[in-house]
């Protein structure tokens, strides 16, 4: 199947514009490729909202719980997420949606069969991708990840590579594997860090650039003679949500959310 034939494409999503952003492009340039979408209703794998919110308290604390409701709020009132969340796209276009607490559950398995797809892509998903959901499209499941991996593996990339004092970020799709972003790359692009960059500028950027990308690597390849690279092997350390330790650090370098 070349990538200017028709496909049946399914995405994975939780809500907001970062992961609207990475989709747009597909929905822009092929609308009929997009045949449903699975929304997460639990931000947090395998926690109720309350449990999620109670975790980010103690493992992150108040003042990055408080930033990630400003990115959220600061999206609504500036328009953005109106025109760019998964939900809203898909609704424009009269695309399926499927809200889903847990991606490996029978339920989910049963509407992701229903759909017949040939790719299942995640952006910006919440849930673990089991082997039975990774196997579930025709061409298997695949991954639109925030950082050039293996580097910056994990939910909160953009927070690390500003800690870190990092020149570039990127992003990055690769094949859904066992563990978190581990599967082998397809492609990758880079993203410049400029010296005002915050947490939701990065996400900005490498979400919009890697839906682009994510598009025209789509209308390349040829889905039957996939080629990819293996990531590096070694201790690639997970960058999972930071620490009240890590945002003190964070705040006191003069970093941004």
């Amino acid at each position: 199947m070349k990538g200017n034939s028709k496909m049946r494409i399914v995405f994975l999503a939780v809500n907001d514009e970062f992961a609207g952003s990475m989709q747009k492009y597909v929905y822009d340039r092929h609308p009929g490729w997009v045949v449903g979408l699975v929304l997460s209703t639990q931000p947090i794998y395998k926690k109720t909202k309350l449990g999620g919110l109670l975790f980010l308290l103690k493992i992150s604390g108040f003042m990055y719980l408080a930033e990630m409701v400003r990115m959220k709020i600061a999206g609504k009132i500036l328009g953005r997420e109106k025109s760019m969340t998964p939900q809203k796209l898909a609704k424009a276009h009269q695309v399926e949606i499927y809200y889903s607490s847990n991606i490996n559950d029978a339920e989910s398995l049963a509407q992701l069969a229903a759909w017949s797809p040939d790719l299942i892509i995640s952006t910006n998903f919440s849930h673990y991708i089991g082997e039975r959901v990774r196997h579930a499209a025709r061409f298997g499941t695949w991954n639109l990840h925030k950082s050039l991996l293996p580097h910056y593996r994990g939910m909160a990339p953009s927070f690390y590579a500003l800690l870190n004092r990092e020149q570039k970020v990127g992003a990055t799709l690769h094949k859904v594997a066992k563990g978190f972003d581990t599967g082998d790359i397809l492609c990758q692009v880079e993203v410049p860090i400029a010296v005002d960059d915050s947490v939701e500028s990065l996400n900005r950027k490498t979400s919009e650039l890697g839906g682009d990308m994510l598009v025209r690597y789509l209308e390349q390849i040829d889905l039957s003679d996939i080629r990819t690279t293996p990531q590096p092997p070694g201790k690639w350390p997970n960058h999972s949500y930071p620490t009240r330790l890590d945002i003190e650090v964070f705040r006191t370098m003069g970093c941004n959310f």
